[in-house]
């Protein structure tokens, strides 16, 4: 068998789907952020519009801040009024308003050409809607553009682009904020789109000769370009690298816009290889420069039509980031795999394994976080330290996601966290139910986990070294008195719970086996209370101690047999199961999730880990 030469993963680890982050490892120190949260009632706590479905996400990192554009609509997908909006942040964990950068438009009643011959009718005036492959450009002088496309379509079964897209706008991005014009860089004269016909200019009309110059340098760009590939169809002669179209995979249709090259992504490898990566596991090679690909189907890459990300990370190694799911429906979990020479990638991590309930009922709304980009080879700067996702989820919320770099999938060293920073600990962050570092009375630094979501969760998770055997301690405090508790769990490697309680309610709750039991009060807040776990896998035993007294019951049996524990996590609400990955239900709106419920805080620090210790008596040092 020949030696490949074209991305592939190399592994055996892939994700079981009965586990919302497939029982893989996790990536130390991954953590998501929310961007929006969708809310339909309030749209003044979102972006003014109160759309539900929200996708497509694009990030880049300009001067010092991070933006990000989306697409959005009021309920489903490929059916209009639709914009795109954009939305910033210094450090990429909070995230300011959306304003719109490419506003909603009305397709005239008309005659439209299609691909194949035939013309489509459209009797009356319809809303378009922003369809973005491509967001962010940087140019040469350091500007920054963005960039969508406008579609329609006759129908939701049919995909807004091609026959029935208007074209590609773009306009300018200041650093203070504001945006230049909508200008069109490139519109579909072969479905019948001349510039007496568009909403807006055409960008040679512009009399900013800068302006002009970004977009001749941005169509100039042949790799930038190629990402317009699906929307604009084969006849834009302005996409003109080579690239033969792959035989067909089972099950795939002929003409399905799943043979062609759908969502384009790039890195380079040494000075003339590209590397190009599409949905549905298509992988290609250039050794040009990206003049001519070489493609295939790569069935290492499991994933479907939730797109891929790869790029080179800052310690010189490479990162592809995708769904591990042939299942379109179920995108879910996201996971990384990283490679030394580009070509030949391994250890699967998860970076993102959460998936929130879905709280309104819209077309192709699939599950989880999906439609992954990252920041773009060519873009004038990156942030240092880790490489960033951005996906929505569930096709309606949208999120970042830190992966530190280098990457790892383990800690070698026991851990005695003073918290001055959380850079090492996994968080799920939302709008309503955060994570972040806080300063307790000015001086003492600890963590904050909040909840007011009344269907997400806060949830916090520490990487320690694998063990058989060992302590592990914490400081904890309650900012009231909760009926609902803090969930407190260690696992094993797989997510399987090992140890159990909660805290909360004026007591601290812990399970044994299949019983749980209140095993101590709570004195009322606020005041820190320390909790330690002794934990000996080998015998199938764990005790608990609060304050430095020991509750015992029965065998104190563990919850699920494990051969060793390496996560402790902290979570406001019970893990949750659901959707099914053997069901792809079409759930209706859930009443109650526009608005929020009383919050819940609690303050975490002191974690730290040790060999398990004999003496009981004896804290942990």
């Amino acid at each position: 068998m020949p030696e490949k030469n074209t991305p592939y993963y190399a592994g055996s680890a892939f994700a079981d789907l009965l586990r919302h982050d497939g029982g893989l490892p996790h990536a130390v120190g991954t953590s998501s952020y929310q961007v929006l949260r969708a809310n339909r009632k309030h749209p003044e706590w979102a972006e003014d519009l109160g759309n539900t479905y929200n996708h497509g996400p694009m990030l880049t990192f300009w001067r010092g801040r991070f933006y990000l554009e989306y697409l959005s609509t009021p309920v489903d997908e490929h059916i209009g009024p639709g914009c795109s909006l954009l939305v910033k942040s210094r450090d990429g964990k909070d995230w300011g308003k959306p304003w719109v950068c490419f506003p909603e438009i009305m397709i005239p009643a008309g005659r439209y050409p299609c691909a194949d011959g035939t013309i489509i009718e459209v009797p009356y005036e319809k809303p378009g809607f922003m369809h973005q492959r491509m967001g962010f450009f940087h140019t040469s002088d350091d500007r920054l553009l963005v960039s969508g496309f406008y579609g329609h379509a006759p129908h939701h079964d049919i995909c807004p682009w091609q026959s029935f897209g208007m074209g590609r706008a773009v306009r300018e991005v200041f650093e203070d904020g504001t945006m230049g014009e909508v200008y069109f860089i490139r519109y579909l004269d072969y479905s019948g789109w001349t510039e007496e016909k568009l909403p807006f200019p055409y960008y040679k009309r512009s009399s900013d000769p800068a302006f002009v110059a970004a977009c001749e340098e941005l169509l100039a760009d042949r790799l930038v370009t190629q990402q317009w590939r699906e929307e604009h169809g084969w006849r834009d002669e302005q996409i003109g690298i080579e690239m033969p179209r792959i035989g067909r995979r089972q099950g795939i249709a002929e003409n399905s816009p799943f043979e062609s090259a759908s969502s384009f992504c790039w890195y380079t490898v040494g000075e003339s290889t590209v590397m190009g990566l599409w949905k549905q596991g298509k992988v290609g090679r250039s050794d040009d420069g990206g003049k001519r690909f070489t493609t295939q189907y790569e069935p290492t890459f499991a994933t479907s039509g939730a797109k891929s990300w790869g790029q080179k990370t800052e310690d010189g190694r490479y990162a592809i980031a995708y769904v591990n799911s042939l299942s379109s429906e179920h995108r879910y979990p996201l996971v990384a795999v990283t490679s030394d020479d580009g070509v030949k990638f391994d250890d699967m991590a998860c970076v993102c394994g959460e998936v929130p309930p879905r709280r309104y009922e819209g077309i192709y709304k699939d599950f989880g976080p999906q439609y992954i980009r990252g920041i773009s080879e060519g873009h004038a700067q990156y942030p240092e330290g880790a490489f960033w996702l951005c996906h929505s989820m569930n096709k309606e919320d949208i999120f970042v996601t830190k992966v530190p770099v280098p990457v790892r999938l383990e800690v070698n060293e026991h851990i005695h966290d003073t918290f001055e920073h959380i850079n090492d600990w996994n968080i799920y962050s939302t709008k309503w139910a955060n994570v972040s570092p806080y300063m307790m009375y000015g001086t003492d630094p600890c963590m904050r986990i909040a909840d007011k979501d009344p269907c997400d969760y806060a949830r916090a998770m520490r990487i320690f070294p694998k063990s058989k055997q060992i302590s592990v301690a914490l400081e904890i405090m309650a900012a009231g008195q909760y009926e609902a508790p803090l969930e407190i769990e260690i696992t094993d490697g797989t997510g399987t719970p090992a140890c159990w309680a909660t805290f909360g309610n004026g007591r601290l709750r812990v399970k044994y086996g299949a019983n749980a039991e209140d095993a101590f009060e709570v004195p009322a807040p606020p005041a820190w209370h320390t909790l330690e776990f002794r934990i000996d896998c080998a015998n199938n035993t764990y005790a608990v101690l609060f304050n430095g007294k020991e509750f015992t019951y029965g065998l104190s049996r563990l919850v699920h047999k494990v051969n060793e524990v390496e996560r402790l996590i902290l979570r406001t609400k019970p893990r949750r199961h659901t959707p099914h990955y053997d069901i792809y239900p079409e759930t209706p709106d859930m009443p109650g999730t526009d608005e929020p419920v009383a919050e819940r805080v609690y303050f975490v620090k002191g974690v730290r880990t040790g060999e398990n210790i004999v003496d009981k008596n004896h804290p942990i040092a």
